[in-house]
């Protein structure tokens, strides 16, 4: 994707605006969520997406960081077989997670639409909304880039199309995910006892 920082219409003076939207599943949010207040800490503008169940548990924003993170519920469409109201992998059983997917990729449409009025009324929005003490709100820039989970592959074509860059934030560690490996190389060299992996896959070079 080759899209360019948003800053054509936003004040220099203004802090960046980050979108953060994991996947729906407490391991992602939670993690993803601690990311949000570390930025919001450094003053940055946080807007934190997730459906409505899980944004209704995710409880109030600390009031030391309501001025810079915002949570933007949006609404999980219905698909056959998904329980009504569920909002994450803890409302389904594993076997059911193949519909948490195709309900997640529904959330394409209102995130776009979420998107496009984020930079359509950037420059519009009236000062003094968010900044406390009568500032400029810092969400009335328009985002500078969206972080996503594993599972976002139709954003960024979103972002493309506002000229918003995206960014992948990994909840697993460098060394997990070497020892995790590639497709390819899990295909090569496939693993099928637990004996397997117990010892460096044979991709990793031992010194």
């Amino acid at each position: 994707m080759a899209a360019t920082p948003a800053s054509s219409s936003s004040s220099s003076s203004s802090p960046l605006h980050i979108v953060v939207f994991p996947w729906l599943a407490f391991g992602h949010i939670i993690p993803f969520l601690e990311l949000s207040k570390r930025l919001a800490r450094r003053g940055l503008a946080v807007t934190f997406v997730s459906t409505r169940r899980n944004a209704d548990r995710l409880g109030a924003i600390p009031p030391a960081l309501s001025t810079h993170l915002r949570v933007v519920p949006l609404d999980l469409p219905a698909v056959d077989g998904l329980a009504d109201g569920a909002g994450s992998t803890a409302d389904v059983p594993p076997e059911k997670v193949g519909l948490l997917k195709k309900a997640f990729d529904g959330l394409a449409a209102p995130f776009a639409a979420f998107l496009a009025d984020a930079c359509a009324t950037a420059g519009d929005r009236e000062e003094g909304g968010g900044g406390g003490g009568g500032g400029p709100d810092p969400f009335r820039r328009k985002p500078d880039w969206i972080v996503v989970d594993f599972s976002h592959c139709w954003v960024p074509p979103i972002a493309d199309e506002h000229q918003v860059p995206c960014a992948n934030f990994s909840i697993f560690s460098a060394a997990a995910l070497s020892f995790v490996g590639p497709r390819e190389a899990n295909e090569a060299h496939p693993r099928t006892e637990p004996e397997d992996f117990m010892s460096p896959p044979p991709w990793i070079q031992s010194s």
